[in-house]
């Protein structure tokens, strides 16, 4: 089943007639040069901006009578995290969430200590927002969309802030969720680094999709991806290099796994 299905999308000037199909469960990429419509697109995907095709979410057609339903599926984490954030302190923020999305107070309250333990938050969650760092807030923001645990999560460049580590820990929990709730996660970056964390790739170019396909295969375009304003991820790179000379017989994009192999 298809969480996502795009067909002719239109938006002048930035998109032409876009096809794409997202299926359920996926951690898709979705990358392009800065000004190709990426966020774009996601805010047509929200409903915020109105342009001509058909889009279906979770089976829902996109339109003004679905929108709130479609709305409730959909978990989005922006670059800028002040957009995510309408109260004063983070665990007044998600109880705002929580109470438009139905929850009674007590439940409420119980998930809310739950997640902000599985993120780390515990300590800040009665911190004015204001005075937390452009990481936390990112954090937090992430935290607040993955208390209805949605079935849709896409984030638009959403660890720009956060250190390596604690990034990495972010997408240990992303990741879990996609893999045992089945979760669709489209993340949009210009980062081609961070497209090792999915399981596909989706380029936008020239107002259209241009390849969707599993990484491994979107990496072995590489000179499409230059023609897009992209560069391989060094790993990809490297292994490209490394089958070439007959050293490894199969893409390999983690380093240590990699360092097995050219040691055996």
């Amino acid at each position: 089943m298809n969480s996502i299905q795009i067909e002719n999308l239109t938006y002048e000037p930035l998109f032409s007639h876009l096809n794409l199909e997202v299926q359920r469960g996926t951690f898709l990429s979705l990358v392009g040069r800065n000004g190709c419509g990426k966020s774009v697109l996601m805010k047509i995907l929200l409903g915020l901006i109105s342009a001509e095709g058909t889009i279906l979410i979770d089976g829902f057609q996109l339109n003004k009578k679905n929108k709130r339903q479609i709305r409730k599926k959909i978990g989005v984490v922006f670059e800028n995290p002040d957009s995510n954030f309408v109260a004063e302190t983070p665990r007044e923020d998600m109880s705002t969430y929580l109470r438009n999305l139905g929850y009674s107070e007590n439940k409420m309250k119980a998930r809310i200590i739950e997640v902000a333990k599985q993120f780390g938050i515990t300590e800040v969650l009665d911190y004015s927002i204001s005075n937390l760092s452009g990481g936390e807030k990112q954090i937090i923001a992430l935290a607040t969309v993955m208390l209805h645990k949605p079935s849709i999560l896409i984030l638009d460049d959403a660890f720009s802030m956060v250190d390596g580590i604690t990034k990495e820990k972010m997408i240990k929990i992303i990741k879990k969720m996609n893999r045992e709730e089945k979760m669709t996660v489209i993340q949009i970056t210009n980062n081609m680094d961070d497209t090792l964390y999915g399981s596909e790739i989706a380029i936008i170019d020239s107002h259209q999709i241009i390849l969707h396909d599993k990484k491994e295969k979107v990496f072995e375009q590489e000179k499409l991806l230059k023609r897009a304003g992209l560069e391989l991820p060094f790993m990809a790179s490297l292994s490209l290099k490394l089958q070439f000379y007959d050293l490894i017989d199969t893409m390999i994009l983690d380093m240590d796994k990699m360092v097995n192999v050219l040691w055996k």
